[in-house]
């Protein structure tokens, strides 16, 4: 009878040590999960497209960040990499862009339409 009750007892503590390691990892799962969607909240910057002039001139932002360009102006506009990696097509007032920085690199851009208005955006 002795024998039964201290087999019971080793298993009860087993379970409960299987059941308390098990609480831990979902606990990590979940601040994971928290600082992945605090990390894309930063990851997010913008661009205004206003008075024929994108501001900010020189943007400095982290690899994989998503830039939004935001046309703030009377006129419609465009973003477009002086290399071709990106276009915009046309933004009309109150229209938007966006896209994804993934590699590291300086990307000079300017308005087809108003190729006086230039930019660029530094990738770290």
């Amino acid at each position: 009878m002795r024998n039964v009750a201290i087999r019971l007892g080793t298993g009860l503590v087993a379970l409960l040590l299987v059941g308390a390691l098990q609480v831990p990892s979902s606990a990590l799962e979940r601040g994971a999960r928290s600082i992945e969607r605090s990390t894309l909240a930063v990851t997010r910057s913008r661009v205004k497209i206003v008075d024929f002039a994108f501001r900010p001139g020189t943007l400095r932002i982290s690899k994989g960040t998503r830039v939004k360009w935001t046309n703030k102006g009377a006129a419609t506009h465009t973003s477009t990499s002086n290399k071709g990696v990106w276009d915009s097509g046309s933004i009309a007032p109150g229209g938007t862009f966006s896209r994804v920085f993934k590699k590291i690199g300086t990307f000079k851009y300017h308005c087809t339409i108003h190729p006086q208005m230039t930019a660029k955006i530094v990738v770290s």
